[in-house]
């Protein structure tokens, strides 16, 4: 399993990407996603630089949103205190 600390260290740096595609579309990844899976952006499909860019921002999103599924368990799971004293204690 995963620890607290790994997961955020994972997301922060899916973050960093996902900003990249953010600043160059002018959107944020929410709204990429929903309108990218809603069938929204479908105009876009021939145009090659934009698929493939598209195709990594939607993984780098879904995977993004995996990880943050399991920090929302890991955290279900174990009091904020707790995770806190234990990477106090790692430092």
């Amino acid at each position: 399993m995963m620890k607290l600390k790994e997961l955020i260290g994972d997301m922060n740096r899916l973050e960093s990407e996902l900003m990249r595609h953010e600043k160059h579309f002018g959107i944020k990844s929410a709204e990429f996603y929903q309108a990218i899976t809603s069938g929204e952006l479908d105009e876009f499909d021939a145009f090659d630089e934009y698929r493939m860019d598209f195709i990594e921002w939607l993984a780098l999103y879904k995977t993004w949103m995996s990880l943050n599924e399991s920090y929302r368990q890991l955290i279900k799971r174990q009091p904020v205190a707790i995770q806190i004293r234990s990477a106090l204690a790692a430092a």
